[in-house]
This record gives structure tokens, C-alpha cells and sequence, in this order.
């Protein structure tokens, strides 16, 4: 894997976001997954009521995100960490009018998205240049892994087109320039790339047979499932598919009891 080493097509439809297109999160531009009008235009969701991202929890959040960085290993600059809580913020107010996550306290969030989503960071190869988060739901890992990882093309796909709309809204608001989403199944999406990963996004089997062909054919390309518990029966359901599992890394998320797993998978050759 070099870095001259390119996904298949990636940047071909990929419109770049100047840093003059920020979004005002309660302004016109905030849109419905349909773009027909202002988000904040449709009532809140009964209990969904946004939480106010004060300073106080602000730095409550940042004293936490500190620790947990330290705890996996990682390194961030003051931008980073500030863009890993706005994508909190701008998380919870689209949580109050369209259902992204069942998770609403800020710390929750910071724990089960962001720092759950980081620990597979320190295992993405320094040479690749390409990633594809499959089922990204509200954006969790794509979204820490672009901020964390500036230089690597971040593509989040999911089959909810609400979802991929907030994924693009929140790349813009963020100036994440490396970050992209398409509405769409995976199994019919014709690029490639250096890695494909999936949290909680399905069996280990139906990630295969969905996702397989999204996997660039170089040799060092990567396949990564973030699992909880050991799957025992999920990967002995890849043998008649003639898929294993090369490797399996135990993850401890800070703050996190949950266990968690990450899964390298591979064709029997």
C-alpha cells in the first residue's frame, strides 16, 4: 500500500467544500433530508430538546476527550479536539427533529461514538489513502476517523438518505474536507478502496457478502469489523462463504465497561 495508491474513482465525484461554506446550525441552510426547508422548521421530537453546549460542558467534554485520547494512545491538536465536541453539538441539535441516535447525554456521546469510533484508529496503516465507512449511521467512526486522520479520504455510505445528508451537513460545518457521504447499498456502489470497515453495521457474513467488492485488490488492502463481545457464531458463519478471520484485536474504549473487538477479515485463498 503507497501513497500514490489511489481508490478507484473516489475523487471523481467529490465536490470540495471551501472553507466559506460553514453552515449556521439554525439557519437557512440546514435542511431536511429531502432539501426542502430549514431543519429547525419541523418540531422537535417529544424529549429530543437539544442540549445548550455551554462552556461549562464544553470543558467538561474536553477534559474527557483529553483522557480518553491518552488512554488510546492518541495524539491531537486543540483544533482537532475542539471539531470532535462541535461534531457533539451539531450531533444533538439534529438529534431533536430526526432520529440519528438513541444516545443524547453529551458524555454518553463522547464515550459510545467518539471514543468508541477512535480506538480503530491506531491500526489504519499510515500509507493508506482511502477508507469507506459501511452503514455509517450518524456518521460514527467516519467522522472521528476524518477529523483524527486530515491526509486520508473518508467516504461514509448508508442506505437512509437522512443520515448521509447530516454526514455531508456536518463534513461542511466541520471543514472537513476529507469526509464525504453517499446515499446508497453498499453492494452496489462501484469504488474501491485501501480499507473497508463496518461498526455495528451487520453480521460479519452480510458485511462480506455486501461489502467485499468495496475492497481494492491490492494485497495490503484491509477489511476491519468493529465487534463487541467475540462473534463465535458470526465467524464461523464466514466459512461457507471461504472467508476468516486473519486477526482479532481486543479494543479498551476509556470510560467504556463494554467489550469490544476489532476483526480483520480475509478471503481463504
Amino acid at each position: 500500500m503507497s501513497r500514490e495508491r489511489k481508490a478507484t474513482g473516489l475523487r471523481a465525484g467529490r465536490q470540495p467544500v471551501s472553507a466559506a461554506q460553514t453552515i449556521n446550525p439554525k439557519g437557512p441552510s440546514m435542511t431536511t433530508s429531502a432539501g426542502l426547508r430549514p431543519v429547525f422548521d419541523r418540531p422537535l421530537k417529544p424529549g429530543r430538546n437539544p442540549v445548550e453546549f455551554t462552556p461549562e460542558l464544553r470543558l467538561c467534554l474536553l477534559e474527557k476527550l483529553e483522557a480518553g485520547l491518552e488512554g488510546l494512545g492518541l495524539r491531537a491538536t486543540e483544533r482537532q479536539k475542539q471539531k470532535l465536541i462541535d461534531a457533539l453539538a451539531f450531533l444533538s441539535e439534529w438529534n431533536a427533529v430526526i432520529n440519528l441516535t438513541a444516545i443524547r447525554e453529551p458524555e454518553a456521546m463522547l464515550v459510545q461514538h467518539v471514543l468508541d469510533s477512535l480506538a480503530v484508529v491506531p491500526f489504519i496503516p499510515e500509507e493508506a489513502t482511502s477508507l469507506l465507512d459501511v452503514g455509517s449511521g450518524g456518521g460514527f467512526p467516519a467522522l472521528p476517523i476524518a477529523v483524527m486522520l486530515p491526509e486520508l479520504e473518508v467516504v461514509a455510505i448508508d442506505a437512509v438518505r437522512k443520515k448521509t445528508d447530516y454526514i455531508t451537513k456536518a463534513a461542511e460545518a466541520l471543514g472537513l474536507r476529507n469526509l464525504a457521504a453517499v446515499h446508497g447499498r453498499v453492494e452496489e456502489h462501484p469504488v474501491t478502496y485501501d480499507i473497508v470497515v463496518s461498526r455495528a453495521y451487520a453480521s460479519l457474513a452480510d458485511f462480506v457478502k455486501t461489502a467485499h467488492a468495496c475492497v481494492s485488490f491490492e494485497d495490503d488492502a484491509l477489511m476491519l469489523a468493529m465487534k463487541g463481545k467475540h462473534p463465535t457464531e458470526e465467524i464461523a458463519a464466514l466459512t461457507p462463504l471461504k472467508w476468516r478471520v486473519a486477526r482479532e484485536q481486543a479494543l479498551t474504549v476509556p470510560f467504556l465497561e463494554a467489550e469490544r473487538c476489532l476483526l480483520w477479515l480475509e478471503p481463504i485463498r
